[in-house]
C-alpha cells in the first residue's frame, strides 16, 4: 500500500508541476525518465529483491523533494546584479525591419543590415570586426570566453521583426563591463535561416575555449520568456541553463523551443543555450509578411535578463558555483526530509501494527 502511495505522490507531482507550470519545464523532461527508471526498479524491488524496498521508498521520497526544492534554492542563492539595461531597442526593430526589410543570407538587404549593425556598435566606442558576422569582441582577465549571439538573416519575404531583429536589438543596447572575468564576445550571425551556416562555421574556428553561449532569438511576441535546450546534451546545457534561471526573473527553463544559433555549440559539447518567446511556432508571424512589429516591455525585459548575465560573467571568477552550491543543498534538504519522513512512516506503521 505504501509502495503505491509514494509513487502516486511522485507521479502526482510530476502531472501538477507540468500543468501549473512549477518546478520549470525542464524537470518535467529530466524526472518523466527518471520516473519510468524508478518504474523500473520498483517492479523489481517489490517481486525479486524486496530487500531494497526501504531504499527505493526513501530515493523515491528524495527525489520528490528534490524536484520541489531545486528551483527556489537556486533563486535563492543567485547573485543579484542591477541590470540598467536603458537602452531603447525597439528603434532597432523598426530600422532593420521597416527600413531595410527582408535579409536574405547574401543578399543586398542582409549587408545593409550588417553595415547598420556595425555602425551602432561604432557608436558606442566598440571596434567590431565584420565579414559575413559582425564581432566584438571584450578581452577578459580570462581567455575563456562567452559568447551572446543573434543572427540578422530573415527568410526571404519576411521583414523579420521578431525573428530575428528583436534578438539584434537586445544585444546591441547591452552595456559591456572593461576588463571583464572572461572574455565576452557578442556575435551577430548571418545564415541562420539558411541552416545555421556561419555560426556553424565559427563554433569551429574560434579558437578560444567558451564557457557558454547565449542566444536570443524571437523575443520580441509572445509571453512565456523560455531559457531553451536542446535534448541532445541537455545535461552539459543544464548549468548554463540553471545560471539564467536563477539570475532572470520570469525565464522557464525548458527542452526545445528553440533551434538556433546554440545549436552548432551544443552539437560540440559546449554549454550553450537560447533563449525564445515564440515557441512551437504557436505564432504566425514568424517566417512570414506579418513579422513587421515587436513588444518594447518584452524586448526590455529580455534584455534585463540578458544583461545580469553578462555582468555575471563579467564580475564572477566561478560563474557556475551558485548552481553547484545549489544542487548539493537541495541534495542535502532533500535526503534530511527522505530519511525523516520514511523513519516517522515506519513508526507510524508500527504504532498501527500494536494498536
Amino acid at each position: 500500500m505504501r509502495t503505491v502511495i509514494l509513487l502516486s505522490l511522485l507521479l502526482g507531482t510530476v502531472l501538477s508541476s507540468l500543468i501549473l507550470g512549477y518546478p520549470p519545464m525542464y524537470y518535467i523532461y529530466v524526472v518523466h525518465e527518471i520516473l519510468f527508471l524508478l518504474l523500473f526498479f520498483w517492479f523489481f524491488g517489490t517481486i525479486i529483491l524486496k530487500k531494497y524496498v526501504n531504499l527505493l521508498e526513501v530515493f523515491t521520497l528524495f527525489l520528490i523533494f528534490f524536484f520541489l526544492i531545486l528551483s527556489p534554492v537556486t533563486k535563492g542563492l543567485a547573485p543579484g546584479y542591477n541590470s540598467q539595461y536603458t537602452g531603447d531597442p525597439i528603434t532597432h526593430v523598426d530600422y532593420l525591419a521597416a527600413e531595410i526589410g527582408e535579409r536574405p543570407y547574401m543578399s543586398d538587404n542582409e549587408r545593409k543590415a550588417a553595415h547598420y549593425i556595425q555602425q551602432v556598435l561604432q557608436e558606442k566606442g566598440f571596434s567590431p570586426t565584420v565579414d559575413e558576422n559582425v564581432i566584438v569582441l571584450t578581452e577578459g582577465f580570462k581567455k575563456e570566453a562567452v559568447i551572446f549571439c543573434a543572427h540578422y538573416d530573415t527568410v526571404p519575404g519576411s521583414p523579420g521583426a521578431d525573428d530575428n531583429a528583436s534578438g539584434v536589438s537586445v544585444l546591441l543596447e547591452l552595456s559591456l563591463v572593461e576588463s571583464p572575468e572572461y572574455t565576452i564576445v557578442l556575435a551577430f550571425f548571418s545564415g541562420e535561416e539558411c541552416g545555421l551556416v556561419e555560426s556553424g562555421y565559427f563554433s569551429y574556428a574560434f579558437d578560444r575555449k567558451i564557457a557558454g553561449v547565449i542566444c536570443v532569438d524571437t523575443v520580441g511576441v509572445g509571453e512565456d520568456f523560455h531559457i531553451s535546450s536542446l535534448k541532445e546534451n541537455r545535461f552539459t546545457s543544464f548549468f548554463l541553463s540553471q545560471v539564467v534561471y536563477g539570475l532572470s526573473d520570469t525565464g522557464i527553463p525548458s527542452i526545445g523551443p528553440l533551434y538556433s544559433d546554440h545549436v552548432p555549440f551544443n552539437r560540440r559539447g559546449i554549454r550553450a543555450i537560447g533563449l525564445t518567446r515564440s515557441v512551437n511556432r504557436k505564432y504566425p508571424h514568424i517566417h512570414s509578411e506579418k513579422d513587421v512589429t515587436a513588444d518594447n516591455a518584452k524586448l526590455v525585459e529580455t534584455g534585463e535578463a540578458v544583461q545580469k548575465v553578462l555582468y555575471h560573467f563579467s564580475y564572477s571568477e566561478t560563474p557556475y558555483l551558485f548552481v553547484y552550491e545549489a544542487l548539493l543543498l537541495a541534495a542535502t534538504i532533500s535526503g534530511g526530509l527522505a530519511l525523516g519522513l520514511h523513519k516517522a512512516m515506519d513508526r507510524l506503521k508500527v504504532r498501527k501494527e500494536y494498536s
